[in-house]
Parts: structure tokens; sequence; C-alpha cells
């Protein structure tokens, strides 16, 4: 096929309806943020020279976009160059904002980032018919008996004969599809790009889709979407075992996982000494196998100096994601006299949950004392002990 062809990838949506407390682009799927896995596919089908990746504003799309760069920088040479815009008010909006950013492209795949299950094969045969006809979009026949809904109650039938379920990625000659989107009613939130082609007048064909190839919109489809991905197989798990402790001193303030805990009296510490997010970093990457805190933030570099928790525990988390590894569950038990955990424990949790990528229900945390006993009693010192489950995302190496 003559030109370059392009793929508007929408990661723009707020995932509401999964109820994740998050962008959907960011809500893992067998172990790895959902954009991932239709990134990771496009990337690797040879088929396009650039990705437009549509994301949400503010920081969660800054968070989305360093993720795709992060992924794409850790893959084999050639890779799409890859382009960030943000969303806009609706579908038909993003797309718009998507294809001002890919102006060389002759043609132009729009997919959804919640579709991560989409093939190979369906790229490049909708890249393929777009190419003969202007416009694809694969369907796949609809299997369930349909009814209309009148007032709570099963009504009329409807024949589902010719009926189809209509997909995504959709194909298309970028100028058909922008003169599409320029043509119809402004008010008009068209439900995807090939009714816009279509009630423009042109004639879009359909290629057989992939009945794996669903949506991610209910909590359901999550655990359905990581069955597929996984391929049936049990995940390869792995345990680590993370400790850290540090003496505390006055002038300094305790931080765990990004949560001051005492502005006045903390731990002394090259970085910020916060106990909770070393001894999980080391227990992550010593699962892995993948060395431990001193091997990759080194206490004699500047780089890390002041260095906040969080801030260690993402690096920590992209190390594993480059390796083929994920974060699946932390339980941490920090031993201190004073101050009292308890009034910010949950606030802790869900910094962790966040930053790890993780609900909050496979985020453990708990506090004991030292019962006067040892050079941590009354206050001198905090330590940490730490173990983590982390899973294989890829085939294992």
């Amino acid at each position: 096929m003559a030109g370059e062809a392009a793929v508007v990838l929408l990661a723009a949506g707020s995932g509401s309806r999964l109820g994740a407390g998050r962008p959907k682009a960011l809500v893992p799927v067998a172990g790895r943020p959902l954009v991932v896995h239709s990134l990771r596919t496009i990337a690797r089908s040879g088929l396009f020279s650039e990705v437009v990746l549509v994301v949400p504003p503010g920081a969660a799309g800054r968070e989305v976009a360093l993720l795709a760069r992060t992924l794409l920088d850790g893959l084999p040479a050639p890779v799409p160059v890859l382009r960030v815009t943000e969303g806009g008010n609706r579908r038909r909006d993003s797309v718009r904002r998507g294809l001002a950013a890919c102006p060389r492209a002759s043609h132009v795949l729009v997919h959804d980032a919640a579709r991560p299950l989409a093939g190979p094969e369906l790229f490049r045969r909708i890249l393929e018919a777009a190419a003969r006809h202007g416009a694809a979009v694969p369907l796949v026949p609809v299997a369930d008996a349909l009814v209309r809904e009148e007032d709570g109650f099963a009504a009329e039938d409807v024949a589902r004969g010719s009926l189809r379920a209509v997909q995504t990625p959709q194909g298309f000659r970028r100028d058909l599809l922008l003169r599409a989107h320029d043509a119809a009613d402004p008010s008009w939130d068209a439900p995807d790009d090939g009714a816009l082609v279509r009630r423009f007048g042109a004639p879009v064909a359909g290629v057989p889709g992939e009945r794996t190839n669903l949506k991610v919109t209910w909590p359901e489809d999550l655990l359905l979407a990581g069955r597929l991905l996984g391929g049936g197989e049990a995940m390869e798990t792995r345990v680590g075992f993370g400790w850290d402790v540090h003496r505390m001193v006055e002038g300094r303030p305790l931080v765990l996982a990004g949560v001051t805990v005492d502005p006045d009296v903390g731990p002394l510490g090259h970085s910020d000494g916060d106990p909770l997010s070393h001894a999980i970093v080391d227990a992550l990457l010593g699962a892995a196998a993948l060395g431990d805190i001193g091997t990759h933030f080194p206490d004699d570099d500047q780089a890390f100096a002041g260095a906040p928790g969080p801030e260690l525990l993402v690096r920590t988390r992209r190390i594993l994601e480059g390796a083929g590894w994920a974060p699946w569950q932390v339980d941490a038990v920090l031993v201190l006299d004073r101050p009292k955990l308890a009034p910010f424990r949950e606030r802790i949790r869900e910094a962790l949950a966040r930053v790890l990528r993780l609900p909050a229900g496979r985020v453990s945390l708990k506090a004991k004392r030292t019962e006067g006993l040892g050079s941590l009693a009354g206050g001198r010192g905090i330590a940490c002990h730490a173990v983590a489950q982390v899973r294989r995302t890829e085939g294992r190496g």
C-alpha cells in the first residue's frame, strides 16, 4: 500500500463504569495497564509509521503518555513515532484531534484502547480493506436473541439475521475521514467513525472481526479479558522479601509513601529515608531477581539525594515492566514506637496502591511496637519488613 499509515489510539476514557478510580487506560489487565496491550500489538505489527495517543487532560494524561513512551523505548526498533494529544468532550472530538496530529498519514486506523485483545491480523485486514475501499470496519454476527424493551418488559422481537456488531480498529483514507468529520452535524454524538463516513455518503466495507475482541466496559469484562490475555494458563508468580531500617532524628519529616506522618521527627537517610517504600522496592526487585535498591538507586549517587519513596517505587515498577513482570500484592509491617500509624494507615495504603497500580485490596500495611526492646525502642528508630508478589506479564524467558 502506498503512503504512510497511522493509528489514532483512543485512551482518554474516565473508566467510571469500571469503578476503578483511575482512567480506563491505566486499569491493569493481566498485570499490565489496559493501554499497553494495544500499543504493543500496534508497535510489533510493523504496519504503522506513527501512533497518535489520545489521553485524558492533566496529570492522568501525562501518566498515560509517559507509560506509552517507556513501553515503546523498551521495544526493539523500529517502533512507530509516538504523538500525544488530549481528548475532547466526545469520542468524535477526540478522533478529530487525533487526525490533526498525523497530517502525513495517507490512511488512519482508529482504535479503542479499551479493546486490548485485537490481534495484529485484524489490524492488517482492516488496513488492507481501507486501502482498497476507502473505509472498512470489523463486523461480528450477533449471537443473542434480540428484543426491544418497553417499560421494563421484553416487547417486540428483532430479527438478528443481518445484524452485526461493530468493533475497532476501523480504517479510513485520512482525507475521507476528515471530510466526514467536518461535514457532520456538530450536535450529533456519532457512535463511531464508520457511522460518520456512512452518513457522509461513502461506502464502508465490512471485514470479519474477532469474537475475542471484546470492549472492556464493566468490571466483569476485566476478568474475562485477563483470562484471555493469560492464554488460559496459570501465570508465573514469585515472592520477594525486603527490609529497611533508619535512625530517627529531629528536623526531618517522617513521610511514608508520600504521606506525611510527622513533620518534625523523621528517618535519617540519603533519600527521604522512607523505610516502607524502600523495603517494598527491595521485595519487588528480589521477587523478580532484578537486584536490590542499592543496585538501582545507590546511596552515593546524588541523583537520588532526597528522592521521595513514591519516585523510587515508580522507577521500580518500570524496571519490572521492562523485564516482563508486574506487582501483584504487597504486605508490609512497620516497627516503630511513635508516632501512632493508625490515623494514617488507609491514606498510606491508598497511596501505595496508586503508585503500584494495584487494587487497594492487594496492599496490606500493619504497625508493631518494640515493647521497649532493642535499638528502635522509644522512637529512636524505625524499620519495615515487606513481602511482595509479582506476576509474569509476558511469555517465560
